[in-house]
């Protein structure tokens, strides 16, 4: 089964991306599962394990576990247009910084796609200041699809 990783942090060109992997899940001859990760800053992340000790080993997010509020928050939208679509996808979330945590993501869960949001701030903002998407593209080995 092919796993697409979508990075979501509940923005709307997240949630342009989650649709168009959802439609490219559903066109391939063979099952694909998509990945939904959302990363946390590590202040947030060390708060939340402070107050909830077993979530420290947990990166899978599911009623079953409890998950930081931003995480549930910015997963809640991707959620629903996934169930509506019947792909089938897994929930996660990292504290860290987003690209490194991305591709690390990707690295150890075995993805072969990643397809991310990106808000376009053109050549130039990016090339000053950098943006995750370009981030991403530069530390994975994978095919990389940018979603406007």
């Amino acid at each position: 089964m092919k796993k697409i990783l979508v990075p979501c942090d509940g923005s709307d060109s997240a949630l342009r991306a989650v649709r168009h992997a959802a439609a490219e899940a559903q066109s391939h001859s063979t099952p694909a599962r998509l990945e939904l990760l959302h990363v946390i800053e590590p202040e947030a992340a060390a708060k939340f394990v402070e107050q909830h000790p077993l979530a420290a080993s947990q990166t899978a997010a599911s009623p079953d576990t409890p998950s930081p509020p931003a995480v549930t928050q910015a997963l809640h939208a991707a959620t629903g247009i996934l169930e509506q679509t019947g792909v089938a996808y897994d929930l996660h979330w990292r504290a860290g910084h987003p690209a490194p945590e991305i591709a690390a993501h990707a690295q150890e869960h075995g993805c072969e796609e990643v397809i991310m949001g990106t808000r376009g701030r053109g050549a130039l903002a990016s090339l000053v200041m950098g943006s995750i998407a370009t981030q991403v593209v530069r530390l994975v080995d994978i095919p990389v699809t940018l979603v406007r």
